[in-house]
C-alpha cells in the first residue's frame, strides 16, 4: 500500500472513530431542570456557562437576564427566538423553563440549554452547555449574549 493510500485510510478511520464518539456520548443528561430554584452546576470544563455559577468563576459565570414585562411574553420571545434557529428543538417548556436542544451544523455536537424563570421576579437564569467536548469555542457564551440582546433591547 502506497503512503498516500496509507494517510489516507487513517484518516478516514480517525474521522469515523470521532463521529461515533461524538454520537455514544451525546446522549441527554438526566439530571437536568431546576432543582429547589437551582440549575444543574456546570463541569470543571469550559464547555459551560450558568448564571448560578459563582461570580468569581469567570470560565462558567454568566449573568442573570432581567427583562421586563411578564415571564410569558419574555419565555415565549425567547422560545421563538431559538425555533427560528436551525438544528433547534424545544425539549420541555412549561411557565418557568424551557429545556432546549441545539445541534451544530458541521460535527453535530448538541448543546442542551436551560432557561429558568423564577417566580415573581423578572429574572432569567440560564445554563448552556455542551454534551462533548473539552471546549466550546465561546459558542455557548455567545448563545447568552443573543438572549440578553433579544430581552433588553
Amino acid at each position: 500500500m502506497s503512503m498516500v493510500r496509507w494517510v489516507f485510510v487513517v484518516i478516514i478511520a480517525m474521522l469515523i472513530g470521532f463521529f461515533v464518539y461524538v454520537e455514544m456520548n451525546n446522549e441527554m443528561p438526566q439530571d437536568l431542570g431546576v432543582n429547589e430554584g437551582l440549575l444543574l452546576p456546570c463541569p470543571d470544563t469550559p464547555n459551560c456557562v450558568s448564571s448560578q455559577a459563582d461570580a468569581e468563576d469567570e470560565e462558567h459565570y454568566v449573568e442573570p437576564i432581567i427583562y421586563r414585562g411578564n415571564v410569558k411574553d419574555a419565555q415565549l420571545a425567547v422560545e421563538q427566538f431559538f425555533l427560528s434557529q436551525p438544528d433547534t428543538r424545544i425539549v420541555e417548556s412549561r411557565l418557568g423553563y424551557t429545556h432546549i436542544v441545539v445541534d451544530s451544523r458541521l460535527f453535530g455536537f448538541r448543546d442542551d440549554v436551560e432557561l429558568y424563570f423564577p417566580e415573581a421576579d423578572s429574572v432569567m437564569h440560564v445554563r448552556s452547555a455542551s454534551r462533548v467536548g473539552y471546549d466550546d469555542l465561546g459558542v455557548n457564551q455567545e448563545r447568552v449574549r443573543q438572549i440578553r440582546n433579544l430581552l433588553v433591547d
